[in-house]
């Protein structure tokens, strides 16, 4: 028996094709399929037009109920079973719409609906459909309503409607929807049945698909009751916070009240003027009545000014009334407070127990209502005036008194200023002495001190430089605690210049004052010098490997000492060596040892060039021209520089 193959197009498959149905086949087998129902019927859907199946020889048949029976459009297809490239079936030509589609083999047989067919998924995604309910019902007319969302493809909609055990109906006219978000849909029927109860549903079509809403139903009205079409809407009005002028809140309560005569049923607030339809999201519903009053919140999102709110009420015939429309001023910016006396700065120091402070109180929309200070001593007052306030004779306490001016406005707003202000009976400068360096090298210098703070918090850095009371540099900043004792401070600087006199001072401040201490001089140390050079065999002119060089210091007080040997090109080098005069003795095995005297200066770099000759060589002739072997060992070591 063959398998049912997952949409595999092939020259030697069999192609079924319906324009808004489904088929299957299965080559020697039986299968089904659900397909879209006729009107009426539990929907099935399918949401592809084509597919492919391999086979030879079949026949098909289409119904329009579950249990095969009914309404049926059949095809039969012939092919020798040695045929490889059978053609493509011809669509089953019936207006039904089908709920299964069977195939069996030949010669017929049974019809089996139990064996499923696969592949028939669209890559495209059909429209979402949702049936509203009806609005203005009359004896002959009705208003059908509901969402389709396109899901990305051109896509038409429609209404059907019927009434029960009768024929159905498309609306004539259609709407087209793009996009992928919900549009609304709505069409006036008229032409009804008075007293009658109808179905409907919205249906929408794109390339992928047919999707049929819900079934929704209304019923018109009897035509011998009196019955008269209610088109008066509610009428309404609006305040916010009890008609209030401002607030210092986005979140607001709306008192709504309104009246209609055959019930209100539902509000839409908004800070937008556009007034809604009845299926517009937004709306709140209501218990229905006559007379309509409630207080809600509601949060406006426009910022700070005047914000209108609109509000429209509906009724339970869908009547919408003309908005109503409140205003009211939304205020949560704090008013800006500014001390100007006895200093517009954070802080400051005085040496008299009482101090006065002034300043300036503003606001952009409302008045300043009250300038309170506040001392963080436990004591605090009120000043009277607003926009040019001054608080007199504050009593202050020794050392930091923190105080705190806060301005509220009219509708409770906060804004604050704050000065710090130091009470010193005597001089509360710190007190600093500068120390000695140490640890110093050609670049680095290690500066020490001491700092009493006095009683208030305190910061020390160091200043230096190379010329006196001429202080270029400046170290990095240390945090003093604020006690009575000395406290030791140290920074460790770089970047100096080798050789080079340096001059520095420990300065110190708290909020009384700064202070500098003394100054004292270092000087860095000198630069170093280096000796290098080359080892060569005086017959063979080539380096000298492995030879011992020892240097000693002659004149300087700390005389050096350093050993080191040469490499397999006959360089050496001798690194950091002070001024001085320096012996150097080389020796290396089968060669007679030599010594040869060198000088530098400060930082000098000289290259120096050393000749050895072999123990065993005797002396026959006259000797070379040690000039000459001088110039290319040197040249040798030249590989080195």
């Amino acid at each position: 028996m063959g398998k049912i193959q997952q949409s595999v197009i092939s020259s030697t498959n069999l192609k079924f094709t319906t324009p808004s149905r489904c088929f299957m086949g299965v080559l020697f087998a039986v299968a089904f399929i659900f397909c879209q129902p006729a009107y009426g019927s539990q929907p099935h859907h399918t949401e592809k037009s084509s597919f492919f199946l391999p086979g030879k020889s079949f026949h098909v048949k289409a119904c329009d109920r579950l249990d095969g029976k009914g309404e049926a459009g059949e095809k039969t297809h012939m092919e020798p079973e040695d045929s490889q490239n059978p053609p493509a079936v011809a669509q089953v030509q019936e207006s039904g719409a089908w709920d299964r589609m069977y195939c069996q083999n030949t010669p017929p047989g049974d019809y089996d609906p139990q064996t499923t067919a696969y592949g028939l998924q669209s890559v495209a995604t059909a429209p979402t459909v949702a049936t509203s309910p009806a609005s203005n019902v009359t004896h002959n007319s009705a208003s059908l309503h509901g969402t389709v969302n396109a899901n990305g493809l051109s896509t038409t909609a429609w209404f059907q409607y019927r009434i029960a055990n009768g024929p159905s109906k498309s609306t004539f006219a259609t709407q087209t929807v793009i996009g992928t978000i919900d549009a609304e849909i709505g069409i006036r029927i008229i032409m009804l049945l008075p007293g009658t109860t109808y179905y409907y549903r919205l249906v929408a079509k794109n390339d992928a698909g047919t999707t049929y809403g819900s079934e929704v139903s209304f019923t018109t009205a009897d035509i011998n009751t009196s019955v008269t079409t209610e088109i008066t809407p509610p009428i309404g009005a609006i305040s916010i916070n009890s008609g209030a002028y401002c607030t210092n809140s986005f979140t607001v309560t709306a008192n709504l009240s309104a009246t209609d005569n055959t019930g209100v049923t539902g509000y839409y607030l908004s800070t937008n003027a556009t007034p809604p339809s009845q299926y517009t999201t937004g709306w709140m519903s209501t218990t229905p009545a006559t007379t309509y009053k409630e207080d809600v919140t509601y949060t406006i999102s426009n910022g700070d000014g005047r914000n209108m709110v609109y509000v429209w009420y509906k009724d339970a015939s869908g009547n919408i009334s003309d908005a109503a429309a409140a205003s009211i001023v939304v205020d949560t910016t704090p008013p800006i407070i500014t001390i100007t006396d006895p200093t517009s700065d954070q802080t400051y120091t005085t040496k008299s127990n009482v101090v006065s402070i002034s300043g300036s109180a503003s606001d952009d929309i409302n008045e300043i209502s009250s300038v309170v200070w506040i001392h963080d001593k436990d004591t605090s007052g009120t000043e009277r005036k607003t926009i040019g306030w001054t608080v007199p004779n504050i009593g202050l306490v020794k050392g930091e008194n923190v105080i705190t001016i806060k301005a509220t406005d009219s509708v409770g707003n906060t804004g604050t200023a704050t000065i710090t202000i130091t009470y010193a009976e005597v001089d509360a400068t710190p007190k600093v002495i500068t120390g000695h360096a140490t640890s110093i090298t050609t670049d680095l210098a290690t500066l020490s001190g001491t700092v009493n703070a006095m009683g208030l918090p305190a910061t020390a850095w160091f200043q230096y430089g190379t010329s006196s009371e001429h202080y270029s540099g400046t170290s990095s900043i240390q945090s003093i605690e604020n006690g009575l004792h000395e406290v030791p401070v140290s920074n460790r600087i770089s970047g100096l210049q080798a050789g080079t006199a340096y001059y520095y001072r420990l300065v110190a401040q708290n909020s009384a004052g700064a202070t500098y201490g003394n100054e004292i001089t270092f000087n860095t140390l000198p630069p170093k010098g280096n000796i290098y050079g080359n080892v060569v065999s005086f017959l063979k002119e080539g380096p000298v490997e492995s030879a011992k060089l020892q240097l000693k210091g002659t004149k300087a007080r700390k005389k050096s000492f350093k050993v080191t040997f040469s490499d397999a090109h006959g360089f050496f080098e001798f690194k950091d060596l002070d001024a001085d005069t320096y012996d150097i003795t080389v020796t290396k095995t089968d060669f007679k040892s030599m010594s040869q005297t060198v000088e530098i200066e400060e930082g000098e770099r000289k290259k120096i060039g050393i000749i050895l000759q072999k123990t065993k060589e005797e002396d026959k002739g006259p000797p070379k021209d040690v000039k000459s072997d001088q110039q290319k060992t040197n040249e040798t070591s030249q590989m080195h520089d």
